[in-house]
């Protein structure tokens, strides 16, 4: 029987189709004979690599989390070494509502205990203007607590609780200078009331400078990305050694939450206050005696001054550093009107009050600081270069406002 030549081209057509098949399959077999094996080697090396890997991440995390086994990430060792030290903190003080009627306003933070005779180190802005303090240890056990000292230069405060025959567990203190970026840092707090919450992430930076309350400026400021929010603060910030290397104290935030810029004072600045707040319930820190205004251009043109940056003096500290130098604050005499502005200390310009601030703060009680001024004495303008010895800021001075 004739075959059509469609019929033809379909019977070609799949007996081309069946040779691409079995000579393709054939020549599979001869690669693998050929190569000795090669495709089953190749497994074996991917094998290999996949166990050295693992092998190589091992390693890795135990070299973070030290020498010895261990079962468990450092961060969870981090937290079982610290975390009973870590105390949750909440203060009542007494206010008014809308209405102006009393209320007592609650607030929240946390705190880590530093030592067997119950010294607690936090956030100043955590206990501040506080009528009752009660610290609940990692234990559940609620304790009454009372400031022995703070400091609003460095937002830190130092409080004190009984233990009574309770064996408090305390922090181990790292070096925050020893700190780089991209080291794994954890933070132990309270957020939103959420006591003995964990997280972890690395140091973004360790050369932030943040301002106090009182406007002066605290430098070496830790960042981190660990989740922080509020009611950590006062917390501790953890290196992967479990040493406390920071002080959490803010974040930096639109929405109110973390969103992964969180600040924390270094430890060491802490360890340079600590035996002050025991001793004296505050730092000793030296001071000028002065409240200044910084220097307007509607006041430089109207006085016709040959300077345009500067503080105004507005007022002097009896028996302060300035006043024994001869430093008055605005006078009228005889119907002449006499200011001092000042232009530099210890010849750097000073153009605002946390610039002075920032250079008085800088130095040591009893150590001299240089001024240079200008005395304005009805239409005379006059320069003058006073060195000043300064003092301890006294302890009824105000906590604001004056240098």
């Amino acid at each position: 029987m004739r075959r059509s030549k469609w019929t033809n081209s379909l019977v070609t057509f799949l007996v081309l189709l069946m040779g691409v098949f079995f000579g393709t399959g054939l020549g599979a077999v001869l690669y693998a004979q050929e190569s000795g094996g090669r495709a089953s080697s190749i497994k074996t090396q991917q094998e290999r690599a996949a166990a050295q890997q693992q092998a190589d991440i091992a390693a890795g995390v135990q070299l973070v989390a030290g020498s010895e086994p261990f079962s468990t990430n450092f961060v969870t060792r981090v937290f079982e070494q610290a975390g009973p030290a870590v105390v949750y903190i909440t203060t009542k003080t007494q206010g008014f509502d809308f209405f102006l009627r009393p209320a007592i306003q609650e607030g929240a933070g946390s705190g880590f205990i530093l030592d067997q005779d119950g010294h607690i180190l936090t956030n100043n802005h955590v206990v501040q203007n506080a009528d009752s303090i009660t610290v609940v240890l990692a234990s559940g056990k609620s304790l009454p607590a009372k400031v022995v000292g703070s400091d609003i230069s460095t937002d830190l405060a130092l409080l004190k609780v009984d233990p009574g025959n309770e064996v408090l567990p305390a922090v181990k203190m790292g070096d925050s200078g020893k700190l780089g970026v991209g080291d794994w840092v954890i933070a132990i707090g309270n957020p939103y009331g959420f006591d003995r919450t964990v997280t972890f992430g690395v140091v973004s930076s360790n050369d932030r400078t943040i301002r106090a309350a009182d406007q002066r400026t605290i430098s070496g400021v830790i960042q981190t990305d660990a989740a922080i929010n509020p009611g950590n603060s006062g917390g501790p910030l953890l290196n992967a050694a479990g040493e406390v290397i920071g002080i959490t104290s803010a974040i930096l935030s639109k929405s109110g939450g973390s969103e992964g810029i969180g600040l924390a004072i270094p430890i060491n600045t802490a360890k340079e206050i600590v035996n002050d707040l025991i001793k004296y319930g505050r730092v000793l820190r030296p001071w000028l005696g002065v409240e200044v205004r910084e220097l307007y251009p509607r006041l430089v043109r109207a006085l016709g001054l040959s300077v345009r940056e500067g503080l105004v003096v507005m007022e002097v500290y009896r028996n302060s550093p300035a006043a024994q130098g001869g430093i008055l604050p605005p006078v009228e005499r005889d119907k002449v009107f006499e200011f001092f502005i000042i232009t530099a200390a210890d010849r750097k310009p000073v153009s605002t009050y946390a610039g002075l601030l920032d250079i008085v703060r800088s130095k040591s009680i009893g150590e001299k600081l240089e001024l240079k001024l200008m005395h304005l004495q009805g239409g005379r303008a006059e320069e003058k270069t006073l060195s000043v010895t300064l003092s301890p800021l006294p302890e009824n001075a105000p906590l604001t406002g004056v240098i």
